[in-house]
């Protein structure tokens, strides 16, 4: 397939970081151009600030395996829901209050979430409509409450570089913990993501007030049946994808830096 001007020129300025470690693939490079509308420098500095964080951050996505990653999911600590909204979001979930130390450590849930962002953009309509999140913020215990400092810490600095399209986030049963924790992140955010967010308190319709109860399941006000059928959907599909997405860690190796497995 012949390539476009843009990609042509993302490739060139691509070329011409020779100590930058960088996916070339056509498709990877695609999800950048899309999320920037084709704005070469936009896409090109995003690219790279990806690129850097997927260096740096290896101590996640160099230990991303099944055994691991799978678990948040079975016990629906976070997942994807089975079908778009009405504006085509891909609608994905994260539960804090169903975390326990007993299912997994606090880093596998962050892999998890990590490799759900990437597993949803390998699709062209989520990469060109984008996604929702919904987040169940509830924390009744100290590790729920540890599990949310650590990923509002480290999901906030990273959302620039991530290639996605945010259309909007909404928080239930939103712990004023939390709220205190985004406004000392505040600044690391995307002002734009800032203003697609809602939070809202423990009203169980809450999120009938932006999607139609069909789309929902049953803990989240909807009428489309218990999560832990309907999150069954995507499943072995994301499974199948996580050695795919470990695979890609080697467009992001450097000798004599941070070590991570080779499978």
């Amino acid at each position: 397939m012949m390539k476009s001007q843009e990609e042509y020129e993302e490739n060139e300025r691509i070329g011409s970081q020779k100590d930058l470690p960088i996916c070339t693939d056509d498709d990877f490079l695609l999800m950048f151009l899309r999320n920037k509308k084709f704005d070469i420098k936009r896409s090109f500095e995003q690219c790279s600030n990806y690129s850097y964080q997927r260096h740096a951050m290896m101590n996640y996505y160099g230990f991303m395996f099944a055994d691991k990653i799978m678990a948040p999911l079975y016990h629906n600590i976070c997942g994807i829901l089975p079908y778009r909204d009405h504006e085509g979001n891909i609608i994905i979930y994260f539960r804090a209050n169903q975390y326990n130390s007993s299912i997994c450590e606090p880093d596998d849930v962050l892999r998890a979430v990590q490799a759900i962002g990437h597993f949803v953009l390998t699709f062209p309509a989520t990469q060109i409509c984008g996604l929702a999140l919904i987040a169940d913020l509830k924390v009744e215990s100290l590790q729920v409450l540890q599990l949310l400092a650590r990923y509002v810490k480290w999901a906030l600095p990273s959302l620039h570089a991530f290639p996605a399209r945010f259309r909007k986030i909404n928080c239930v049963n939103t712990h004023i913990f939390v709220r205190t924790m985004v406004n000392l992140f505040r600044s690391l955010a995307p002002v734009k993501l800032l203003k697609r967010t809602t939070f809202h308190d423990s009203d169980a319709k809450a999120l009938l007030k932006t999607y139609d109860a069909s789309l929902l399941p049953e803990e989240f006000g909807g009428t489309m049946g218990p999560l832990k059928d309907v999150s069954q959907f995507y499943l072995q599909k994301f499974e199948d994808f996580i050695p795919k997405l470990q695979a890609s860690n080697f467009y992001y190796k450097r000798k004599n830096t941070i070590p991570f497995p080779e499978s």
